[in-house]
């Protein structure tokens, strides 16, 4: 369970200073969710070591219900939670193309939103495997490009998720003559790599 405070205040300065001093936290401990609301402003928080707890909790019950043992890392950056699994059957915690792991990833975030009405940002790996395939897919696209350069054929990808796509793009914009646009709606958007005259 994580507990959620809730302050009020007549600004937002005095809200925050409020909440501050109550809880005898900094800024950068804790996640908030500011209102107004009939002219009172509202902050609820949450102290992020209690989130890195339920996460841990959750995860380490989760993990032994389908008979792993995982080791669990967790990490905050910029409000973002990177939690590392490892354990010895990373198989079973990833699953066929990382399928179980992208599923253990929603009921995570599930769990987190039941708890606390605001947003947490939850990155989970299981023994580096999202880092791992991140590398390949890079090279794969580094590939393309080297391709559409000799070619000089453009080349349409195959549908991906919005954080592909921005690999693609960033990747695209280190190269002189290549062009990149995506096309398309979700869930079939997808990226054209081009080569153009300069």
């Amino acid at each position: 369970m994580i507990q959620v405070y809730k302050f009020e205040g007549d600004t937002e300065e005095n809200c925050r200073l409020k909440c501050l001093d109550e809880l005898d936290v900094y800024n950068n401990e804790i996640l908030t969710k500011e209102y107004e609301e009939n002219d009172v402003y509202n902050i609820e928080v949450v102290k992020k070591e209690d989130v890195k707890n339920y996460i841990r909790e959750f995860l380490t019950k989760t993990t032994t219900e389908m008979g792993v043992n995982a080791r669990i890392e967790i990490t905050e950056d910029e409000d973002v939670f990177t939690v590392k699994m490892f354990s010895d059957n990373n198989a079973i915690l990833i699953g066929k193309d990382g399928r179980t792991l992208k599923s253990l990833q929603v009921l995570l975030r599930q769990a987190l939103s039941n708890q606390i009405k605001f947003n947490v940002k939850v990155n989970l790996d299981a023994s580096n495997y999202k880092v791992k395939q991140e590398r390949f897919f890079e090279k794969d696209i580094k590939n393309i490009i080297n391709d559409v350069m000799k070619s000089k054929d453009e080349v349409k990808l195959d549908s991906m998720n919005s954080y592909k796509r921005r690999i693609v793009h960033s990747i695209a914009s280190e190269y002189y003559n290549i062009e990149t646009e995506s096309f398309g709606e979700e869930p079939e958007r997808y990226v054209v790599i081009r080569y153009v005259e300069k």
